[in-house]
Protein backbone atom coordinates (compact mmCIF):
# COMPACT_ATOMS: atom_id res chain seq x y z
CA UNK A 1 0.00 0.00 0.00
CA UNK A 2 1.37 3.41 -0.87
CA UNK A 3 1.00 6.61 1.19
CA UNK A 4 -1.82 8.01 -0.95
CA UNK A 5 -3.91 4.87 -0.53
CA UNK A 6 -3.16 4.66 3.23
CA UNK A 7 -4.18 8.31 3.73
CA UNK A 8 -7.39 7.76 1.77
CA UNK A 9 -8.29 4.64 3.75
CA UNK A 10 -7.29 5.84 7.25
CA UNK A 11 -7.83 9.37 8.51
CA UNK A 12 -5.47 11.12 10.95
CA UNK A 13 -6.42 9.94 14.44
CA UNK A 14 -7.14 6.35 13.35
CA UNK A 15 -6.31 3.67 15.93
CA UNK A 16 -3.91 0.81 15.24
CA UNK A 17 -2.05 -1.98 16.98
CA UNK A 18 1.70 -1.43 16.59
CA UNK A 19 3.80 -4.59 16.41
CA UNK A 20 7.43 -3.66 15.67
CA UNK A 21 8.59 -7.31 15.55
CA UNK A 22 6.28 -10.05 14.28
CA UNK A 23 8.11 -12.68 16.37
CA UNK A 24 7.77 -10.93 19.74
CA UNK A 25 4.38 -10.28 21.39
CA UNK A 26 4.90 -6.64 22.31
CA UNK A 27 1.74 -5.14 20.81
CA UNK A 28 0.47 -1.74 21.87
CA UNK A 29 -2.41 0.51 20.90
CA UNK A 30 -1.43 3.70 19.04
CA UNK A 31 -3.08 6.35 16.90
CA UNK A 32 -1.84 8.35 13.94
CA UNK A 33 -1.11 12.05 14.40
CA UNK A 34 -0.16 12.99 10.82
CA UNK A 35 -0.58 11.73 7.26
CA UNK A 36 1.66 8.99 5.87
CA UNK A 37 4.58 9.89 3.60
CA UNK A 38 6.67 7.85 1.19
CA UNK A 39 10.41 7.51 1.75
CA UNK A 40 13.10 5.28 0.26
CA UNK A 41 12.68 2.85 3.16
CA UNK A 42 8.91 2.61 2.67
CA UNK A 43 5.74 4.38 3.75
CA UNK A 44 6.10 6.04 7.17
CA UNK A 45 3.47 7.58 9.44
CA UNK A 46 3.75 9.52 12.70
CA UNK A 47 2.12 7.94 15.78
CA UNK A 48 1.46 9.19 19.31
CA UNK A 49 4.03 6.99 21.12
CA UNK A 50 7.76 6.33 20.77
CA UNK A 51 9.36 5.66 18.27
CA UNK A 52 6.89 8.26 16.84
CA UNK A 53 7.63 7.41 13.19
CA UNK A 54 6.91 3.86 12.02
CA UNK A 55 6.46 2.02 8.74
CA UNK A 56 2.85 1.26 7.98
CA UNK A 57 3.53 -2.47 7.57
CA UNK A 58 4.04 -2.65 11.37
CA UNK A 59 0.48 -1.37 11.98
CA UNK A 60 -2.75 -3.37 12.14
CA UNK A 61 -6.08 -1.50 12.22
CA UNK A 62 -7.69 -1.69 15.67
CA UNK A 63 -11.29 -2.88 15.66
CA UNK A 64 -13.58 -1.14 18.14
CA UNK A 65 -15.96 -3.41 20.07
Amino acid sequence: MDAKEFNRKYKVGSHFIHRPHREFPCDRAVRTVDVANEFKCGVVVEINLKPYFVRINTLTPAIAF
